[in-house]
């Protein structure tokens, strides 16, 4: 029976590339976005240089009942690899925001994945040795004014992804979260920010050395792609979270304005 890698948020950004690192390794794929038009031809482009089969899903993975439907649709595959990479931010003060906005974050960056992570936990044990890569951020190890809510779910996604490697490492499925920086995507567009100032730009990278870290280094817990994010990440560990966060504030709200 085909075995398949499955990746959500598939049709853009770090989603992309996954599907392109695992093409060259032959891995048949299950691709999973909403913009269906470009899934097709991402699918068409792999299957055109690489012996693989490719399934294309459209989903919006926001909604409860799509994502209900969704998990019963790829039921029947024998899946070893499961990419939760979906997600999305917003910027702007937390009480403007909308409340629509609000519920649609915490479905796909929290629900989804979890939901997800919990339905293929049997599907993966049926196929081991397996794993599950979650996409979260830097921004997980630091609380983010003026983008509050999305920390937030980083730092879910980041504290849920560790605690379930352990659980799992019996069942011989491996279990890792990348936490990536300023990553060159469309994420800049969706969360409604003005482009990255130049100190942002000088530390941001391309999608691809991201996903390489990530699947290179999907043994490990935490994957902390570039120098300048593992620095980033170790400053912090040296000051406190409340005068973190009022560092990060001064920078979001420049960028927001």
């Amino acid at each position: 029976m085909k075995k398949y890698t499955l990746i959500t948020g598939a049709s853009s950004g770090l989603g992309e590339v996954y599907a392109e690192q695992y093409a060259q390794k032959h891995q048949n794929l299950i691709l999973v976005a909403r913009r269906l038009d470009r899934l097709e031809l991402l699918k068409a482009r792999l299957i055109a240089q690489y012996p693989i089969d490719v399934k294309v899903i459209r989903a919006d993975l926001g909604s409860e009942n799509t994502l209900n439907k969704f998990i019963e649709e790829i039921s029947g595959y024998a899946i070893d690899r499961l990419v939760n990479n979906a997600g999305f931010g917003h910027s702007g003060a937390f009480a403007e925001q909308e409340m629509t906005n609000i519920l649609q974050m915490n479905h796909v960056n929290i629900d989804a994945l979890t939901l997800l992570c919990h339905a293929l936990i049997p599907n993966l044990k049926r196929n081991k040795p397996s794993e599950i890569i979650n996409v979260a951020s830097v921004a997980a190890f630091v609380s983010g004014p003026y983008m509050a809510q999305y920390y937030a779910t980083k730092a879910y996604v980041l504290s849920f992804s560790v605690a379930l490697r352990e659980e799992l490492k019996k069942d011989g499925i491996s279990v890792s979260v990348l936490c990536p920086g300023p990553t060159k995507t469309e994420f800049f567009d969706v969360a409604n920010r003005k482009e990255p100032n130049p100190s942002v730009n000088l530390v941001m990278m391309d999608s691809k050395p991201v996903v390489q870290a990530s699947v290179e280094g999907a043994q490990e817990a935490i994957i902390v792609p570039g120098l300048s994010n593992k620095i980033m990440v170790l400053l912090l560990k040296l000051v406190s979270r409340v005068h973190a966060a009022k560092i990060v504030a001064r920078i979001q709200k420049v960028k927001t304005n």
